[in-house]
């Protein structure tokens, strides 16, 4: 276990419910201190540690530096741990969440993910989708507009993929609209809302 001088927030990003289709927004998490599990994967050459209450893990020690650490002791792993969480702990255990859609509901790829939904098309587990409408919204709707083309061959793989039709007129106007509509709705976003 780790004491923390003060205590520390972490918000977990918004999701979407997949059996009723609503918006999720977690509680956020106030830890006053970090408890700690490590393993030790000697096949793998890797020890990890694990925080509880918190998304991911760390790995403290692998391969060459897993051999040169032996016997590693508590005090080492912890030691290893502290560095890798850095001077701001809330920002490193926050970064640590994954990145959804609902975070920028007016960003352009959620636009498109939605827009696409309303034909009955959801995204599989399987499929680069959601990175692609992340990466949408992360880059604007300025740069969606300069790489039209680049968004439209994403849409016509997925869809040969899943052996749907794709009619680039249609692909397009659908971005088109997806990009309009996201500059519009950002337009009003107060400040500070858009990240």
């Amino acid at each position: 276990m780790i004491k923390l001088e003060s205590p520390i927030t972490l918000t977990p990003p918004p999701y979407t419910d997949t059996t009723s289709n609503k918006v999720i927004t977690p509680d956020p998490i106030v830890l006053n201190e970090l408890k700690v599990s490590y393993t030790d994967t000697p096949h793998d050459k890797t020890v990890a540690a694990r925080l509880e209450g918190t998304p991911g893990y760390f790995v403290l020690f692998k391969g060459q530096q897993y051999d040169i650490m032996g016997d590693w002791t508590q005090a080492q792993a912890e030691a290893a741990l502290r560095a890798q969480l850095g001077e701001d702990i809330q920002a490193t255990l926050q970064d640590m969440y994954p990145r959804t859609l609902e975070q920028d509901p007016n960003g352009p790829g959620t636009i498109l993910t939605n827009m696409i939904k309303t034909l009955g098309i959801s995204s599989s587990s399987t499929c680069s989708c959601r990175r692609h409408a992340l990466e949408m919204n992360d880059k604007g709707p300025d740069w969606c507009e300069e790489n039209l083309e680049t968004i439209l061959s994403w849409l016509r793989d997925e869809a040969k993929k899943r052996s749907l039709p794709f009619v680039d007129m249609v692909g397009k106007a659908m971005v088109q609209r997806a990009i309009n509509r996201s500059r519009k709705l950002k337009a009003n976003e107060p400040i500070g809302e858009d990240e």
